[in-house]
């Protein structure tokens, strides 16, 4: 009888002894907590990698407005050749991204004198120029009674090329306008060129 009771107790011991050690064991626990901490790190890593080229891109947009918008407030008259030029010049700023897929306008916006903002010319490439004379509105402040500004918009759909943060295509757009250098307003002259204009040489 003595000895059923010493090795129930030693039963229980051992038995409580076994549940302490699978308590106090802590072999393993570093490879689980990574398990657990892995997946949100490597979605944390292609974030920041996919938000890099996202601003790296908008950096490409923002410039290419800009250089637009001076560019073309450096000239008197505009003509056709020059478009096609202002468009070179564009498909430089945006490498090493093609600027055949963006969308690109330039707009002579005039007031007379009155405070109405109206269109007094406008290019569009990939997309629909503004009709003359139509009103558009602008920022207060940035047109003079009377005189002029030219806006340049440059819009580019980025699609990532990892697609894990990011598995949509973002619009990334930017809007300029600058006051002509050397006269009040800038003339647009056409020469009926069809091989010039805003776009790619054809």
């Amino acid at each position: 009888m003595a000895f059923r009771s010493a090795l129930s107790l030693l039963t229980r011991r051992t038995r409580w002894r076994g549940i302490r050690a699978i308590w106090y064991n802590e072999k393993g626990v570093s490879a689980v907590e990574f398990a657990l901490i892995a997946p949100l790190m490597v979605l944390i890593y292609f974030g920041f990698i996919e938000l890099s080229l996202l601003m790296r891109v908008d950096q490409r947009v923002s410039s290419t407005a800009s250089s637009l918008g001076d560019l073309t407030a450096r000239l008197v008259t505009v003509s056709d050749a020059d478009m096609q030029e202002l468009f070179n010049a564009a498909s430089v700023t945006m490498q090493p991204y093609t600027a055949e897929t963006a969308r690109m306008r330039i707009t002579s916006v005039v007031d007379n004198g009155n405070g109405e903002t109206r269109v007094a010319w406008s290019d569009g490439y990939n997309i629909v120029a503004y009709t003359p004379d139509t009103l558009i509105t602008v920022p207060n402040g940035l047109v003079p009674s009377p005189g002029s500004v030219i806006v340049a918009e440059v819009e580019f759909e980025y699609e990532s090329t990892l697609g894990v943060v990011l598995d949509a295509s973002q619009t990334l757009k930017d809007v300029f306008y600058l006051r002509p250098r050397r006269v009040t307003q800038i003339a647009r002259s056409t020469d009926a060129d069809p091989a010039t204009g805003f776009g790619p040489a054809s």
